[in-house]
């Protein structure tokens, strides 16, 4: 048996001693009838879920069963059987049962303690005899039974008023259903047969964290951290984790630097709970201000610690630079002083801003639902969501990388480890079939990546180039080549990546990298076009982004057309450019 904790740096005992506390309930007075009900609801629902899809499951799960059956001689009955068992052990379990298991905790016990924070003149640790006095002493200590708190059973006080349906029509290439509601949502349905038990939904528009000012930087960045801590309605995180036991599904919304939507996913039998929690969420975000202290304090606690990693004050300083020290700048190492702007009236404010009016929102429901079925839900939570008429839209607020070419070098840490960060970059127009071309440029690049600096070198042990084109807030191209090594590879490493970039822009990948990759795009198709998830991604972005549908149903027409000179030529436009910048981190006795 273990017990983790994380606490604050300024009084480690507080968290020990509140973990131990919780310990000692259990040990003394067991769980609550409510506690096992809840546990049992849920493992149930998930052998439900397993179960109802029991002929579309992955190779991957029967796989890794009979790894676990050969390794450790676990039993693989077959999920049909599992399920049974569950069905019909689980209600036998008692109260009783699990207490007496609870019980072996009681008593003499072997233990083993640890405790590590930050190295700092302020913070001092327990020592090794002083932290296992505190788990004697708290074996001793007055503790009171865990009290179950009563909780909301329906997540919605009252139904919405139900808007309606203005428009619907079929679209043959998709295959979907396209409706227009009252309040001028707009809606995308794709029944499929992917699997038995899975509803997915996706929404989004233009917007996000671009519309707010450097005074509203960490409150705009945070804006969904801090409202999920403080919950929903009449609940808090806690109470709506309770309240949705035995059901599968979830919801979360989402605030980009130029997007902004919610998303979602439910078994056929909690569809309606997945409205519900939709609804919930985009109306009534909650203000909790012992909440907030509380997601405040953690997040302050856990960046204290990464503040003091030589990496990722490199990352930090590089992205610094490379913004030219833009103030509006992404955030790439967040920091615990960031969370002293953050406030939780303004947090809801922009909450409220961006996802309080659904205008131009959206939707895309994929999976195993009948239409006759979904259009009510749609109609009673989507339709009735608050909808003006004011556009939402993305800011330009010009943050822009820095000019030219650029080299930086940081020392820092005692261990002999460097990373270099090799940044490709510019402007340029964007276009979908230049997008393929990036990704292939990328594609090939790694696998000459590997085989060069990894496995002939032997200089990496990670890492590879990544990035491509963007369309927001500006037409652009970004490419990180991304290289941990020690310090004594560094100019090796420099010098190699050069060569593989210099080769492919003059000669274009060989045919038998290109065709790993195209193979590899093909099979990973097959299984895309037959799964719910990037069925939603991609008529999400034909509506929202104007990304041509056909080239996700018809992939492979496109595939087919990619050349070497088409790769050559992209790897030319992209990584040929007058805009390069290279930050490389070496060790401080370096």
């Amino acid at each position: 048996f273990e017990l983790y904790a994380v606490s604050g740096d300024k009084e480690p005992g507080g968290g020990l001693q509140a973990a131990l506390e919780e310990l000692e309930k259990v040990k003394r007075f067991g769980f609550t009838a409510p506690e096992l009900e809840r546990a049992k609801k849920n493992m149930l629902a998930s052998y439900e879920k397993s179960y109802n899809d029991r002929d579309k499951r992955e190779s991957s799960h029967f796989a890794d069963e009979y790894i676990r059956h050969y390794l450790q001689q676990l039993p693989i009955p077959g999920i049909a059987a599992e399920y049974k068992m569950a069905e019909n052990f689980l209600p036998a379990i008692s109260l009783d049962d699990v207490n007496a298991v609870a019980n072996i905790l009681k008593g003499e016990q072997h233990v083993f303690a640890a405790i590590m924070g930050p190295q700092k003149e302020d913070i001092k640790l327990p020592s090794p005899q002083a932290l296992l006095q505190a788990i004697a002493l708290a074996e001793k200590a007055e503790v009171k039974p865990y009290e179950e708190k009563t909780v909301a059973t329906e997540l919605l006080p009252a139904l919405p008023r139900p808007g309606k349906i203005t428009g619907k029509k079929n679209n043959p290439v998709t295959g979907t259903t396209e409706l227009t509601l009252s309040n001028g949502i707009t809606v995308t349905l794709k029944t499929t047969d992917f699997k038995n038990d899975e509803i997915l939904m996706a929404a989004s528009r233009y917007g996000g964290t671009s519309n707010y000012g450097l005074p509203d930087k960490y409150n705009a960045n945070y804006v969904i951290a801090a409202v999920n801590a403080m919950g929903y309605g009449s609940f808090s995180p806690t109470d709506l984790q309770k309240a949705l036991s035995g059901k599968t599904v979830s919801v979360n919304s989402s605030i980009g630097s130029t997007t902004e939507g919610i998303s979602g996913s439910s078994t056929v039998k909690d569809l309606e709970t997945m409205f519900q929690l939709t609804y919930l969420k985009l109306t009534q975000p909650r203000e909790d201000s012992s909440l907030f202290k509380s997601f405040v304090q953690k997040n302050k606690t856990q960046l204290a610690l990464l503040g003091a990693n030589p990496q990722a004050a490199f990352i930090d300083t590089a992205f610094r630079v490379f913004y030219n020290n833009n103030p509006l700048a992404p955030i790439n190492v967040p920091k615990a002083a960031y969370f002293d702007s953050v406030q939780p009236g303004r947090v809801l404010d922009i909450y409220k801003q961006r996802l309080g009016d659904a205008n131009g929102l959206h939707f895309v429901f994929t999976g195993n639902f009948k239409e006759q079925e979904i259009i009510p839900l749609i109609e009673t939570y989507i339709a009735s969501l608050p909808a003006t008429k004011k556009k939402s839209g993305y800011v330009d607020q010009k943050v822009r990388p820095i000019q030219g070419k650029k080299e930086l070098i940081a020392y820092k840490g005692e261990e002999q480890k460097s990373l270099i960060l090799s940044f490709y970059y510019g402007d340029i127009p964007y276009s979908e079939d230049l997008a393929l071309k990036a990704r292939a440029v990328t594609e090939v690049l790694n696998i000459r990546i590997i085989e060069e600096m990894r496995e002939k070198v032997q200089g990496i042990y990670g890492g590879g180039i990544f990035g491509g084109l963007k369309k927001t807030p500006y037409p652009s191209f970004q490419f990180v080549a991304q290289l941990p090594c020690g310090p004594e590879k560094v100019d090796t490493l420099l010098k190699a990546l050069e060569n593989e970039i210099n080769t492919i822009i003059k000669n274009g990948p060989s045919t038998e990298n290109l065709n790993k990759v195209k193979q590899q795009w093909r099979e990973s198709h097959k299984q895309q076009i037959k799964e719910n998830g990037p069925w939603s991604a991609h008529l999400l972005a034909a509506k929202v982004e104007g990304e041509d549908i056909d080239r996700f149903i018809h992939f492979e027409k496109y595939l087919d057309k990619l050349t070497i000179k088409d790769v050559q030529q992209a790897a030319g436009l992209l990584l040929n450019s007058k805009h390069h910048y290279t930050a490389i981190l070496m060790p401080a006795g370096e």
